[in-house]
This record gives structure tokens, C-alpha cells and sequence, in this order.
């Protein structure tokens, strides 16, 4: 299996309609496992913002999506989420392959990032997100383990994550 991971950018995501569709469907009533999230990052002097979701279904698989907008580097991303790995609590590792991008070449790979909801409240740590790799398919989550994204881990500045297990 080529694990050979491509270093893309910050995951910043933005459509936090996504998480209000999310919250709002069968999939999160129903008390399946879940992540999600909106926030904000700066990278390079400019503003990155991301959206995603994943939940696991009853029959063990996943949907979501997650969008990525960069202002600075000028590229938007979508990734259709197929793979939701939750550690404890509080930590998730997501997958999908890149199904639309402003720079196609990279269109068809898979999108690997991990989060982290550090709770909710003024004394709550901040939540925190991963880089966003690019993997060869059909590499996914379910091959990495939270640790594999130790020293990976960013604060979001604005926005919130949440993963249900």
C-alpha cells in the first residue's frame, strides 16, 4: 500500500451550511457516529476556511463532504468523505477522495485530515485540526492511527469541531 503522503495545505473548509444540514439530519438523530466542523485558519497572510462532515451509518458506512478555501493560494476543494475513524471522545481521523478542485490535477486523490473537539466554554482548550494530506487511492483513515498526526495538530482561530462517538 502506497502511504506515501503529499502535503497539500491546512485543512480550512468553508459552507457551514454543511454542518447545519448535518445537525439537522436522520444520520445525527439517530445517534450514529459522527464528526464536524467549521472554522477559520490563517496561513500565509491569508484567510483558509473549512466545513466538513462524516457520519458512520448503522451498516458501517460513511458519508459527508468537506470543502477547503484558500484565499491566499486561490483554490477552493471538495472531497465527498468515505472514511470516519473516531479515537476516544474527542478525536477523529476523516478521509474522501477530492472530487472537485480549482486546480484539477489534483482531483481523484484522497483527502486525509484529524480534528480534535477540546469541549465547549471560555475554559475549553481550543478545538484543533490537522494538515491536509493528499494519499494515493485506495488509502484512507481507517490506515492511520491519531498519533500518526502528533505535531500535525493546529489550532482553529475561529469556528467550532465536534465528533460524536
Amino acid at each position: 500500500m502506497n502511504r506515501t503522503i503529499f502535503y497539500r495545505s491546512f485543512l480550512s473548509l468553508a459552507a457551514v451550511v454543511m454542518l447545519a444540514s448535518l445537525l439537522a439530519s436522520p444520520a445525527a438523530a439517530a445517534g450514529n457516529r459522527q464528526a464536524s466542523g467549521h472554522g477559520n485558519l490563517t496561513v500565509s497572510d491569508g484567510l483558509r476556511t473549512f466545513s466538513f462532515t462524516a457520519v458512520q451509518h448503522a451498516d458501517g458506512t460513511v458519508t459527508g463532504d468537506a470543502e477547503l478555501k484558500s484565499r491566499a493560494q486561490g483554490f477552493r476543494d471538495h472531497y465527498k468523505i468515505d472514511c470516519l475513524k473516531v479515537e476516544g471522545n474527542n478525536r477523529a481521523i476523516v478521509s474522501g477522495p477530492l472530487a472537485k478542485s480549482t486546480d484539477s490535477e489534483f482531483e481523484g486523490l484522497i483527502g486525509l485530515f484529524a480534528v480534535e473537539d477540546n469541549g465547549e466554554g471560555g475554559n475549553a482548550p481550543t478545538d484543533r485540526m490537522s494538515l491536509v494530506f493528499l494519499l494515493e487511492p485506495p488509502d484512507s483513515c481507517s490506515n492511520y492511527v491519531f498519533s500518526d498526526f502528533d505535531g500535525l495538530m493546529v489550532p482553529i482561530e475561529a469556528g467550532n469541531i465536534q465528533v460524536n462517538p
